[in-house]
Formats: structure tokens, sequence, C-alpha cells
């Protein structure tokens, strides 16, 4: 669906890329800060940036192909909504020119949980609230194959953002190709199925899976555990020769160990020894510093 073939971007920081990637169906993430050029890579693929050098082909035509454009929806994390408009005009608007048939907007709204801002003129909503609609628009678009999401979950209305990664993947499901820009390597584990690591323009690595790469950093693995009584499993945990560090943080309990099987066999031997009950059990994310090292097979420094 999306194939980019040594691509560079007319701006920093992909002035100078030579980005060869391709995507089909499914959630995929580009990690990185906009500095790294996340941000800019969705807008080329959707045709708002030009491309300098190289061939992108979207949906087997040009994005900016009066075929195309319809079918692609980009949401910025700020969304250029016309501030004239009330909300179900900017619906009905959108739908026009995607060339599908209007809907309530309430009901499109409303798989976000903020139909209640139908009737509002875009001038007075917030930027999380504009953020949420932008968001509304692009998933309940019948038309849209390629779905292009900036940090869906960051300053965006309250109420959207738990159903925010139920409805990506759902459209990914439909068979949508959706590409998700995100700093937050944390996110991008919730949201996507397979990770492209960008630093300062350039692929730093590809990853089918975030939460191993803790194994292959200097860190290595980290396990978040919330439990009955913190205390006692800290308690626990540190008689485990094979965990390295336990501590507690913002009322969890956090692990670090080798590798992260192993880890995870000396925390439930520490659980059952403190007689403690477990309620949750995760894998710690690793930082965006350390899931580039990953990927590039390096500790980082």
């Amino acid at each position: 669906m999306i194939s980019l073939d040594a691509i560079a971007a007319r701006h920093a920081p992909l002035a100078r890329s030579k980005l060869t990637l391709a995507w089909g169906a499914g959630v995929h993430s580009i990690v990185g800060t906009a500095a790294d050029g996340g941000p800019l890579l969705l807008a080329v693929v959707a045709g708002r940036e030009r491309v300098r050098s190289g061939a992108l082909r979207v949906l087997g035509g040009a994005p900016g192909d009066a075929s195309v454009r319809p079918q692609v929806a980009l949401v910025p994390r700020a969304p250029p909504l016309p501030e004239a408009m009330r909300v179900h005009e900017v619906l009905d608007l959108a739908a026009t020119l995607r060339g599908e048939p209007s809907r309530p907007a309430a009901e499109r709204l409303g798989a976000l949980g903020i139909e209640s801002l139908a009737s509002r003129a875009v001038r007075t909503l917030s930027h999380e609230e504009a953020h949420a609609v932008a968001l509304a628009e692009a998933l309940t678009s019948a038309r849209v194959r390629v779905l292009l999401v900036e940090e869906p979950l960051v300053e965006v209305d309250p109420r959207a953002a738990a159903p925010v990664a139920h409805l990506l993947r759902a459209r990914a499901a439909d068979g949508c190709a959706v590409l998700v820009a995100t700093a937050s390597v944390r996110d991008a584990g919730e949201l996507a199925d397979d990770h492209t690591l960008m630093q300062m323009g350039t692929v730093a690595g590809q990853a089918a899976s975030l939460t191993a790469l803790g194994a292959f950093t200097a860190a290595g693995a980290r396990l978040r555990i919330l439990a009955s009584d913190p205390l006692a499993l800290v308690a626990a945990i540190a008689r485990e020769p094979d965990v390295e560090a336990v501590a507690r943080r913002e009322g969890l309990v956090v692990a670090r160990g080798k590798d992260a099987t192993t880890l995870a066999r000396a925390v439930g031997r520490a659980v059952i020894a403190s007689g403690v009950d477990l309620i949750e059990m995760r894998p710690d994310s690793p930082t965006l510093d350390e899931a580039r090292s990953a990927v590039a097979g390096r500790a980082p420094s």
C-alpha cells in the first residue's frame, strides 16, 4: 500500500535521507521525536510535503492523484480545522471531499466518546478536542485506506484516548495501512505491531516487537509489577540471584534482570515466597535511546 524507494524530502531532517520502506495493511509505528522526522515522513506519504528525490507510491499511485487523495487521512498533532465552521459541518465537508455519504456527526464522534462536540464551533474547541475531532473523522471514514496519525495518545481529549488503540486496530483489520508517529516507545508498543525507529532523518533500525528490546540493551530486561504488598514483594525479589536490581516506582515494583524469561521466573518465585497477591505484571518499555540501540545491536552510551 505504501512504498518509499530512496526517498528524500525537501526539508530537514529528511532532506539528505534515502529512505526505502514499505508498509501494507496493519498498524505500524514510526518511533522518534519530531526532530527525527516521523511527522515529516507522514506528511510526505500524505503528499503534503514534496519529495526531492526517489519514488513514492501510495495505493498504487502518487499521493496527490485524484483517485488516491480521498483515501488518505493525515491527522497531525495540531489539525488545521476550519474555525468558521461547526464540528458537524466539518464532518459533512470531509465526507463530501472524500466522496462518501454524509452520516450523523454524533454517530461518528460517538466512536471516541465525544458526540457532545457535534454542535460546537471549531473556534471554541480546545487543542485536545480539535485533535479528537480530527481523529474521529479519519477513523470513521469508510473511504480512508491509509491512515497517518501523529501522537494519537498525546494532547487528545481524555474521552477519546481509551478507544483509540482498538479503533486503529479495527481499521487495520479492515485492510487499512495505519502509520503512527510517536516519540513514546510505550505508546508505540501499545498501538502498533511493528516499529521503525528514526534518528535524525535516518532509520536507526526496525523491530517486530518493542517489548523484547530490553534484553539487548545494557539496562537488560525490566518488569513492572503491581502487587497487594509492594514492600514484601521487593524484599522477596531482592533475594533472587537472577534479579540484578529492584525498586519501588510510583506504587509499582520494577525489577531488572539479564533477560525477560529468567527475570519473569525469578519474580514468579518471589511472588510465591512472599505470599502477596499479584495484580499485574508486564514488561517495562525501553527508553527511546535504548530502543534505538537495541535494534542497532549495540549498548547505549
